[in-house]
C-alpha cells in the first residue's frame, strides 16, 4: 500500500541516519546541533561567565580557609585530648583473643612473627637514625620547637623482658608490646605527691607514664606476676610529639613501647587482663571517644598445655 510503516528496516535506518546528519549540520539553515552561530555565542558567553564566577568564588573560599590553618600544627586536635593504649600483636579475628598451646608452635607463631617484625623495625631505625641519648626523663619541649629526637633502644629498654625469638610464648609466659597513640602537642603531667592512685603507688616514678596490669574484676589469683619494661612505663622525654613542625622529626620520631610479660597461674581457662596507663592528665575526654576508663586495654588470654 506504500505506507511508511511498510518500509524495510534498511529504509528506516537510512532515514534516521539522514535525520541525524541533518541535526549535526543543517546546510540549509546553517546550524550545528540545532543552533546557529549567534545561539552558540550566547550560550558560550553564559557558561564562560558562570564558570569564571564559580572559580573566583572557590578561590576566595580557599584563601579564607588557608588563613585559618598553620603549617606547624593540626587545626583540629581537641576531639582526641589524650592518647590511648594500643597493643602489639594487634587485635584481629585470628589473633584476638590471645589463645595458644605451649606445646604447639603453630598456635603462637602468628603472635611471635608480629612481635619480631616490630622489634626488628625498632632495631633498624635506632641504628640508622641520628638520635640523641636524652639524659633524664623530663619533657623535651623548647618553646614549641623540638629538634632533639630521643632514641629508643629496644634491646636496652626491654632487657630480659620479652626477648626474641619466642617472646615468652614457648614457655607459657606470653608478651605483648603496648604503646600510646600520637597526639600532637600533648604533654603528660606528674601527679601531686598526695594524688597518686593506689593502684600504682608502689611502682610510680616521677616523669613516667605508669603502666599497670591486673586481672579483670580483681581475680588476682589467676595471675602469678607481670613483668613490665621499662619500669614503670613511658618516659616523659618522648613527649610532646610535634611531628608537624619538622618533617625530618616526624619521619624519625619513634613512639616508645612498653613490654609486658604475663605469668598466669592457670591453664586451659580464659583470663581477662586489663592494662592501664596513668598520668595526672590521662582522664576521660567527655567527647566523641569518651569512656569510663583511663587509657585502658583489655586482653583475653587462654594458655593450654597438652603435654
Amino acid at each position: 500500500m506504500g505506507n511508511e510503516d511498510e518500509r524495510t528496516f534498511l529504509q528506516k535506518a537510512s532515514g534516521q541516519w539522514n535525520d541525524f546528519r541533518t541535526f549535526l549540520w543543517n546546510k540549509n539553515e546553517k546550524t550545528v546541533l540545532g543552533r546557529n552561530g549567534k545561539s552558540w555565542a550566547q550560550i558560550g558567553l553564559f557558561y564562560l561567565v558562570f564558570y569564571t564566577c564559580l572559580a573566583v568564588f572557590w578561590a576566595i573560599m580557599l584563601i579564607v580557609f588557608l588563613q585559618t590553618i598553620t603549617d606547624d600544627q593540626p587545626k583540629f586536635k581537641s576531639y582526641i585530648g589524650t592518647p590511648g593504649l594500643y597493643q602489639i600483636p594487634k587485635f584481629s579475628e585470628k589473633l584476638n583473643p590471645i589463645k595458644f598451646d605451649v606445646q604447639n608452635e603453630k598456635t603462637y607463631l602468628g603472635y611471635v612473627k608480629e612481635l619480631q617484625t616490630v622489634y626488628d623495625e625498632y632495631l633498624e631505625r635506632n641504628g640508622n637514625g641520628n638520635y640523641s641519648s636524652c639524659v633524664g626523663n623530663e619533657i623535651r619541649d623548647f618553646d614549641g620547637v623540638r629538634e632533639e629526637i630521643c632514641e629508643f633502644d629496644i634491646e636496652e629498654q626491654f632487657g630480659d623482658v620479652c626477648k626474641p625469638p619466642h617472646f615468652g610464648y614457648k614457655f607459657g609466659k606470653p608478651c605483648i608490646f603496648v604503646g600510646l597513640n600520637r597526639v600532637w602537642g600533648w604533654k603528660p603531667e606528674n601527679y601531686p605527691s598526695d594524688g597518686i592512685p593506689d593502684a600504682i603507688k608502689k611502682t610510680h616514678e616521677e616523669n613516667f607514664i605508669t603502666v599497670a596490669c591486673q586481672v579483670y574484676k580483681d581475680a588476682q589469683t589467676l595471675l602469678n606476676s607481670t613483668m613490665i619494661a621499662p619500669v614503670p612505663g613511658f618516659s616523659f622525654k618522648y613527649y610532646p610529639f610535634l611531628g608537624a613542625i619538622n618533617d625530618n622529626y616526624k619521619d624519625m620520631y619513634v613512639s616508645p613501647l612498653v613490654a609486658i610479660q604475663f605469668d598466669l597461674s592457670v591453664k586451659n581457662r580464659e583470663v581477662r587482663l586489663v592494662c592501664q596507663s596513668y598520668a595526672a592528665n590521662i582522664e576521660p575526654g567527655n567527647g566523641l571517644f569518651d569512656t569510663s576508663y583511663r587509657s585502658e586495654l583489655r586482653i583475653d588470654m587462654t594458655i593450654t598445655d597438652k603435654s
